[in-house]
């Protein structure tokens, strides 16, 4: 992931994209950056497919996907799992636009 490209800017957000190479498989990941607070997010649903899921909803639904966020909340004891803007938890959908 060396190539990423500026694909949309607004007043609060830049977007990133670039694509995640492993094995056999290519899978395009987005990220979001707040220009004030420097804040980077990945986009949740990019995430599941570079895990080899459809989405977020497939990964969370998977005996493998809740074994992921087992072990997260061993290594982050009191963070949130499913956070919202800021929160630092392990899952947090950035937005886009399309």
């Amino acid at each position: 992931m060396a190539n990423l490209r500026l694909v949309h800017e607004d007043f609060f957000n830049q977007i990133f994209e670039d694509y995640f190479v492993y094995e056999d498989s290519i899978t395009l990941v987005r990220f979001t950056k707040n220009k004030f607070s420097g804040e980077v997010k990945i986009c949740a649903d990019d995430t599941a497919r570079v895990l080899g899921f459809d989405n977020i909803h497939d990964l969370l639904g998977s005996d493998h996907g809740l074994d992921c966020i087992s072990n997260w909340m061993k290594d982050n004891p009191g963070k949130q799992v499913l956070g919202k803007h800021g929160s630092g938890a392990m899952i947090e959908e950035a937005r886009f636009y399309q």
